[in-house]
């Protein structure tokens, strides 16, 4: 189970995608109450917001490549590993499916009266020693018509206002919202796609998908784990993350 202050943390990088500025956040669950939120936003709006917050476990089984490098981690944040990070785009995605299915299940039992508004935030490339290449996941290939297919259905009925799915660290700053009106979209900062290394890694990943290079795509894949991880140290270093 995450900490709040882990879950503030990622509901932080919500709010910095959104531009909700000068919102700030509280714990709903101060005196040990199940109320079915992770995190309350309260917006410069004057709207109170409930964030029930996920990590994505994108595999077949659950929990055992989380488990995996949690122990390749170990407790030295500053320990150096690497691993490999799911580039299986049908496991992917029905990893996504189930786990906003079972959020969405849970939420049936919670009335969310205290709240303007309740969202779901199911995030990748968690920016934790031991949980960065077990949530990631390769975007590229996952658009908004995809996601529309596997969820909006199960998210129509929903409590949820909206949903959103965030990967935090990852080869592109991706950024997928849902609304019941419009479904699913997209979005993306590319700000170092002009760059000779991003832009070699995108284009040899996709090159080696198209060819069915399995074997190559997760060497790539590999290579840009380390290197996520290396830029995670680095903010670490700087008191970015927790």
């Amino acid at each position: 189970m995450a900490s709040f202050e882990m879950e503030k943390s990622l509901v932080g990088h919500l709010l910095e995608r959104l531009s909700l500025n000068g919102a700030s956040m509280s714990n709903p669950n101060t005196y040990n109450l199940e109320t079915g939120m992770d995190v309350l936003i309260h917006a410069a709006d004057s709207r109170t917001i409930g964030v029930q917050v996920t990590e994505i476990d994108p595999y077949t089984q659950a929990g055992i490549a989380r488990a995996e490098e949690k122990k390749a981690a170990g407790t030295d944040n500053g320990k150096i590993y690497s691993g490999w990070a799911q580039n299986d785009y049908q496991v992917m995605l029905s990893s996504l499916s189930r786990n906003i299915s079972r959020k969405v299940a849970i939420a049936v039992g919670h009335s969310f009266e205290s709240v303007d508004e309740v969202w779901l935030l199911v995030c990748a490339g968690v920016p934790q020693h031991g949980a960065v290449i077990s949530t990631m996941v390769i975007t590229q290939w996952l658009s908004a018509a995809d996601l529309n297919q596997a969820t909006h259905a199960v998210l129509q009925q929903s409590k949820y206002d909206r949903s959103f799915f965030l990967t935090v660290l990852g080869t592109e700053q991706v950024f997928y919202s849902w609304e019941k009106d419009c479904g699913w979209k997209k979005s993306a900062k590319l700000e170092e796609i002009t760059e000779a290394p991003h832009e070699k890694y995108v284009n040899s990943l996709h090159r080696a998908a198209a060819a069915g290079d399995l074997q190559e795509v997760d060497r790539l894949c590999d290579e840009e784990c380390k290197k996520v991880l290396n830029e995670m140290r680095k903010s670490q270093d700087q008191g970015d993350f927790l």
